[in-house]
Order: structure tokens, then sequence, then C-alpha cells
């Protein structure tokens, strides 16, 4: 699979998965609420899952999910995608 192609897979899962595991938080809210992100690392480690069938290689997800978690739905995709795509390279070298 070329890059181009396996960038678009990655992204177009990582889009699925936020769609339907996101925390929702009211960024007008003044309560404890303010500082949950809305996708937290260990519910982004499930991510891994699809991107590993994806890719046919297993993910470190020390290597390439964010400490903390996300706070955005880009942040999330270009953030996994572009660690995803590093350690792929790095592998297949």
């Amino acid at each position: 699979m070329d890059t181009d192609k396996l960038k678009a897979a990655i992204e177009e899962s990582l889009q699925k998965f936020w769609a339907d595991r996101s925390i929702e938080v009211d960024k007008d809210s003044e309560s404890i609420d303010d500082f949950i992100d809305e996708l937290d690392s260990l519910t982004a480690v499930d991510a891994l899952i699809d991107i590993e069938t994806i890719t046919g290689m297993e993910i470190p997800e020390g290597s390439v999910i964010r400490r903390g978690g996300y706070d955005s739905k880009k942040q999330f995709i270009e953030h996994l995608t572009t660690r995803v795509l590093k350690y792929v390279q790095e592998q297949t070298k």
C-alpha cells in the first residue's frame, strides 16, 4: 500500500473512531469538566486495533499515543496519523 492510501485509510479509521468514542465537553462550563480531554489516552489506544489491521503490523501504543489524551478531533487525527506513519516507515526500512 502506498503512503497516500495508507494515510487516507488511517485518517478515515480515526475519524470514525473519534465520532464513536469522543467525550463531549461543554467548553462554556466552569467546572471540573473544563480539565477533561475530549478523548483520553487510554481510550485512544483502542483506535490502534483498526490501525494495526490497516498497517498489517502491531503498533506499540507508547510510541504513537499522546500522553494525556487529545483536546480535539483535529489534534487526534493529525498527531496519531503522523506518528503511525513514521513508525510504519521506520519498521519497513
